[in-house]
């Protein structure tokens, strides 16, 4: 797919991606790509500045393609969720995203034991302060995204066998 409906800009937080034209729910925006690696060879210590890591499988993570996926910025209330099926990583529209408006997911719904944390820059409404795991985030919060279908399949799979706190 071509990305002609997204471009890199500056915001708040440095870098992000925004809509060119309206995108309604359902619809693809980009594919992230990238080098694959394990947790093994994830950069040490992990900071937001080295951390371009999209996590995919419980021990299998998408590097930096440093492409406009490199880009994509966190937000407690975002427009967008991550779709992992086969080898494929797809970011989906989750709620109209208008032209102009910055496209966001939230780095929670992909993080399964990811041994990194930072603090929430976002300033939506309901800024939780911190992204971390998904079995972390509040009960009601996993149900929309698992309703939304934006939590990939290695932490389905913990949430039928894991309670969650």
């Amino acid at each position: 797919m071509d990305n002609q409906r997204v471009i890199l800009r500056h915001c708040s937080v440095g870098r992000g991606v925004f809509a060119l034209c309206d995108i309604r729910v359902g619809e693809q925006i980009l594919i992230f790509s990238g080098p694959l690696v394990t947790k093994a060879h994830l950069p040490v210590p992990h900071t937001p500045e080295n951390d371009y890591y999209l996590q995919i499988d419980d021990d299998l993570f998408l590097g930096p393609s440093g492409e406009l996926d490199d880009y994509v910025n966190h937000s407690c209330e975002p427009n967008s969720g991550i779709v992992v099926a086969d080898a494929e990583v797809r970011l989906v529209a989750i709620r109209h995203i208008a032209a102009g408006d910055q496209v966001c997911f939230d780095y929670s719904t992909a993080m399964d034991d990811y041994p990194w944390e930072m603090a929430c820059r976002c300033s939506a409404p309901s800024c939780r302060g911190k992204i971390g795991d998904f079995l972390r985030l509040p009960i009601e919060l996993q149900e929309r995204y698992v309703t939304c279908g934006v939590v990939p399949t290695y932490i389905l799979r913990k949430l039928k066998r894991t309670p969650v706190p």
